[in-house]
């Protein structure tokens, strides 16, 4: 059971990474040493500016 959860705790860890370098705005070097709660945090973050820079909180409150 113990490597399982690690497992499944590494894969999302290299999720949050992966998609923060695709931002441009980080190196995975540092990403790397950062928690999972500290990626999570980012990313939600990451996605919100994407998302208004798009304008899809005008969408998503019209409909």
């Amino acid at each position: 059971m113990g490597n399982l959860m690690r497992r499944a705790i590494l894969k999302q860890k290299q999720f949050y990474i992966y998609e923060l370098i695709k931002t441009g705005f980080f190196d995975s070097d540092s990403l790397y040493q950062w928690t999972i709660s500290e990626l999570r945090h980012e990313y939600e973050r990451s996605v919100g500016r994407r998302k208004r820079k798009r304008g899809d909180h005008f969408e998503s409150a019209s409909s």
